[in-house]
């Protein structure tokens, strides 16, 4: 059997070499998100013609559980939601069938996103240069950069924020086109027929053959300014005699600027990289750091580096350092409570030997499953409920040792008592696997967080179950089979005895022990009714995400001035090492935010590095105070990872959100600003803000139908002079090497940049007419929406908040009845809807209110099954309710909230406190088989019983009291579930010891009254 479970380590090493190891379990949900851009159309133009019919060729997809969009400036973007267990591969496909049948306006194609998750930003960086400018460093980045990164297996892709994206720009005189009578589709359709190439077959010459090739594509300004326009009397005009040509760059919609400890760029470059879907993070990033460092020592240029400032794998090894440290303490406090226990070394570390073959084990089939190793799959297992089973099975034999000093044990002998001490060993094992199924009833975000750890929990425990039934029984032989001196714990078996004598008084009139029960009972019911409730505890990232939100419609040169301000005011808190702004969105125009909002990544360091007792909590109050004194600042605080997430819960980043739906953008706007002002003044709201930017300064040209119709125009040819001579659409590409650059043609600024000048930009008729555009369009000054967002087909503003230093629900309960009191608008017209994170929390606690009972009735059923009676199943389940009291005193003293990481906590306790009954209740049984009558089996059988209990209680408690008290990264989920189990079973084993043999003898003493009678005459 040692040659066995040694080959099973030695496989279980390998499997952990192999397993997927994470921070956090990936909890978002199958997500999907289709992109279209048409630039330079308005929000209300995208709305309408593009975002509508694709929702409506997308409408009734099948698993589809929520669809939102957002219309913007130049793009629409709608996000699916589907239900759990969709494939992701297959919703893509499904979407792509839908897509092909959708027909759009102006060419317009839809794509979808990359396959990754809200959660899979796993490294970003900036590009340092020595000299080089930001166009240069840009093109680094998008020819040298990224490429080389997208070539690692496990990348969905690569995204550029900031810097300059190089064209080739030619700027049109208007005066110069009237002069040479051109017209502005004749320049731009002659530049497209002057760049290209031909193949020309094959040419024979003797023996070989020839390609044919004839080579017309432009190579640079020179090539670009030299096209000939059209010939006047035999004089060729050029392209350059009618503007100028440059190198220029796509109009910028956002800035990155970055400031540490020994840099600080207002301007710089960065990337984004995103991991696919369902891959290994840790093997992904491996390989991108090999490309990072072949980057920066054999292919950039010399003074150009890659700088990085969020990698992932600085979150998982710092979590994985929590983990460790508070598994390590708790093994290392087990075994001393073991020494402690059992007087003698070997014994200890034999029952310790339990711990790492339970998780090799584990990590065996969890390598067969899938199952990733994160910080709830691992850092959940108690090494003090692992090893209950072993100190039992080694306690029996302990026991026939110490009974028997002098005598050499018989194989024979302790063949049966390992029989006899299997049985409550086995069914007390399976009932704290039982106690954990309600967890694999969970849906979504708690299913993704919590099941990984039901199975690594329940693997690790048949693991010590194999190992305390097979490998313990012959070591503990091999140990104490010759007669042997055995340390005799003199306190413990002092303690022992006051224990007996104690629980013969309380035999003696046990129903005295019902009214402390009573009292433990009613205390219970009235502190879970007081304790707070949340959907889980913050899972700290170790960094800090935050959503500004600047005064709207400002230009980009202003909110780079702003962003120099936020970076140096962040950076005078000196728990602070970096501090990057993103501005606006992305060159390639995926993301839908103005110049008016800013995406911030605040590091810090480590919390071993800060002040002492101050806390990240204290941190983020003073850089809240800080940005309040800084005028046209609104921030919102979250972290990288779980923002995401919320924006794809919520359909915003915040925590909560009020939705306010109807059509009207003006009477959803008086409500939403309404709502905001009454949620301000409900304590615990933060970060408040409506996440929709009002309306916008919009310059509009009114097409006038008759009056075009009247010069022989078409409204297409208004549209193309505003995309191209305004809007500077690119009209064809240039190739150099490996590099790609637009050529965009617009007209010159001094032409184009007051609503006269625009008037006066000329149309060309079929005729060859000149007509001003104010002569068939109305050319005026309004605003517009700047983003319009609709879930589910309607339209909608987002009222967005956190919370801090108050719990969920009566946060909630209060907020919501002040608003319906408060606030008056029409309800057939407006609807206001609450999302976030108590759409979670109730979806979680409805599930644990149905599926926790069915999981106790399970258990009953296998109580039944262990001892064949009802009543003392019966008798074991009433220690659940008496093991609440524990649990929520801790929840309530600590200031802790119960939520879905102290409900897991819960189930733990109840199980271990029905382990406890059954090694007792189990040989209280076995002593009345013997022939003792009820009171003695009851007395001796807890006596006998004080040490295993008393043991196995002890270590369970001592192996998770380090992380009920840890407070680095990684250890927000594990506190509260400790902290359930380590309290919760220091008041659950006093009652087993003291409540539980009062009421097994209440439960029997009618059913065994004439052997009683007969015994005491």
């Amino acid at each position: 059997m040692l040659a066995l479970f040694l080959l099973l380590g030695i496989f279980g090493y390998y499997s952990w070499t192999k397993l997927s190891v994470e921070a956090y379990p990936d909890i978002a949900d199958t997500t999907s998100q289709v992109v279209t851009q048409v630039p330079g159309l308005a929000a209300e133009e995208i709305e309408q013609q593009i975002t509508i019919p694709l929702e409506r060729s997308l409408n009734g997809l099948p698993g589809m559980h929520i669809m939102r969009s957002k219309s913007t400036f130049g793009l629409s973007i709608i996000t699916m939601v589907f239900d759990d267990g969709v494939d992701d591969y297959w919703a893509r496909q499904r979407i792509q069938e839908r897509l092909s049948e959708a027909e759009l306006p102006y060419n317009a194609q839809p794509g979808l996103d990359p396959l990754t998750s809200p959660v899979g930003e796993i490294y970003r960086y900036i590009i340092e240069g020595n000299g080089q400018s930001l166009r240069e460093l840009t093109d680094l980045q998008n020819f040298v950069i990224i490429p080389r990164i997208k070539q690692v297996t496990g990348i969905a892709d690569v995204t550029n924020f900031g810097g300059i994206t190089t064209q080739f720009q030619i700027e049109l005189n208007p005066q110069k086109l009237d002069q040479y009578g051109l017209s502005l589709s004749e320049v731009t359709e002659t530049i497209t027929k002057n760049n290209s190439n031909a193949g020309g077959s094959m040419l024979p010459r003797g023996d070989l053959a020839y390609v044919v090739r004839g080579i017309g594509l432009i190579k640079d300004l020179d090539d670009l300014g030299k096209i000939v326009i059209k010939t006047e009397k035999g004089v060729p005009v050029f392209l350059n005699d009618v503007g100028t040509l440059k190198y220029g760059n796509l109009e910028r919609k956002g800035i990155l600027g970055y400031t540490d400890r020994s840099r600080n760029y207002n301007e710089s470059t960065g990337g984004i990289v995103l991991l696919l879907k369902g891959q290994n993070p840790s093997v992904v990033l491996k390989d991108v750091h090999q490309a990072i460092e072949e980057l920066n020592t054999h292919t950039l240029p010399a003074g150009v580096k890659i700088h990085a400032y969020l990698d992932r794998t600085d979150l998982v090894n710092t979590t994985l350092t929590t983990v460790t440290h508070t598994l390590t303490e708790g093994i290392v406090l087990v075994i001393i409570i073991l020494i402690v226990f059992l007087g003698s070394w070997r014994g200890a570390l034999l029952v310790a030997i339990t711990i790492p073959l339970s998780l090799l084990i584990a990590f065996i089939l969890m390598y067969f499953t899938h199952i990733p190793a994160n910080l709830l799959s691992l850092g959940a297992i108690d090494f003090g409920i692992i090893v209950d089973g072993s100190i039992v099975m080694l306690e029996a034999i302990l026991k026939k040792r110490e009974d028997h000093p002098e005598q050499e044990l018989e194989e024979k002998t302790i063949i049966q008592r390992a029989t006899e001490i299997a049985k409550p060993i086995f069914f007390s094992t399976v009932i704290i696997i039982t106690a954990y199924l309600p967890l694999f009833a969970f849906e979504r975000v708690e299913k993704k967080l919590f099941t990984p750890m039901a199975f690594t929990i329940g693997y690790a425990l048949l693991g010590a179950l194999a190992a305390a039934l097979i490998l313990i029984p012959g070591l503990a032989y091999v140990i104490y089979k010759k007669p042997q001196k055995i340390f005799h714990n003199r306190w413990l078996e002092k303690i022992s005895s006051l224990y007996g004598k104690r629980i013969e008084r309380i035999i003696k009139a046990p129903k005295k022990i019902l009214i402390p029960a009573g009292v433990i009972l009613l205390s219970a019911g009235f502190l879970s009714f007081m304790v707070g409730k949340d959907f889980l505890p913050e899972l700290d990232e170790g960094s800090i995400w935050l959503q500004v939100q600047l005064p709207p419609g400002i230009s980009l040169d202003k909110a780079k001035e702003m962003s120099d301000s936020l970076r140096t005011q962040t950076m005078k808190h000196s728990e602070v090492t970096y501090v990057m702004v993103q501005a606006g969105r992305n060159d390639d125009g995926t993301d839908p935010w103005t110049a008016s909002h800013f995406e911030v990544s605040v590091g810090i360091k480590p919390y071993k590095e800060w002040a002492s007792g101050k806390t990240k909590a204290d941190l983020i109050k003073e850089l809240a105070d800080d940005y309040k004194n800084m005028p046209g600042f609104s921030v919102g605080f979250s972290q990288p990872m779980i923002d995401g997430v919320m924006d794809k819960i919520s359909g915003a980043h915040s925590e909560l959100v009020v939705k306010v739906y109807g059509d009207d953008f003006d009477g959803t706007r008086k409500i939403a600003e309404q709502i905001l002002s009454t949620l301000k003044k409900i304590p615990g709201s933060a970060d408040l803000a409506i996440d929709q930017e009002p309306p916008l300064p919009q310059l509009q040209i009114i097409a006038d139908r008759d009056k075009i119709a009247q010069y022989g125009l078409n409204v297409s040819d208004v549209a193309d002079l505003i995309e191209t001579a305004l809007g500077g659409k690119a009209i064809s590409q240039i190739f150099i090497g490996n590099k790609v650059y637009d050529i965009s043609c617009r007209y010159a600024e001094d032409s184009r940049n007051t609503p006269d000048k625009v008037g006066n930009l000329m149309l060309t008729s079929a005729s060859g007419a000149k007509i001003p555009l104010s002569q068939v369009a109305e050319i005026k000054l309004s605003t517009g929406e700047s983003t319009i967002t609709r879930e589910m087909n309607k339209r909608h503003l987002t009222v967005k908040l956190n919370l801090r230093d108050r719990d969920l629900s009566s946060f909630l309960k209060e907020a919501q009845d002040t608003i319906e009191k408060d606030i008056r608008y029409d309800h057939q017209k407006y609807q206001i809807k609450w999302g976030g994170q108590f759409e979670n929390k109730n979806r979680a606690y409805s599930r644990l209110a149905f599926i926790v009972p069915l999981a106790l009735a399970v258990m009953f059923l296998l109580l039944y099954g262990a001892f064949g009676s009802f009543r003392q199943a019966l008798v074991l389940m009433s220690i659940i309710p008496l093991a609440l009291f524990g649990g929520m005193l801790a929840l309530n003293v600590r200031g802790m909230t119960l939520n879905v990481s102290s409900a897991v906590g819960f189930i733990a306790l109840f199980g271990v406190a029905v382990q406890n009954g059954v090694i007792m209740v189990s040989h209280i049984n076995t002593l009345r088989k013997q022939g003792l009558n009820l009171k003695t089996s009851v007395i001796k059988g807890a006596e006998d019983r004080f040490r295993p209990v008393l043991m196995t209680a002890s270590v369970a408690v001592i192996g998770l009291f380090p992380a009920s008290l840890a407070t680095g990264i990684g250890s927000d989920v594990q506190r509260p579930l400790a902290t359930v189990i380590v309290y919760g079973l220091m008041f659950s084993t006093l009652l087993t010891l003291f409540i539980l043999p009062a009421i097994y003898y209440l439960a029997e003493y009618r059913f065994d009254q004439p052997k009683l009678t007969s015994d005491e005459s």
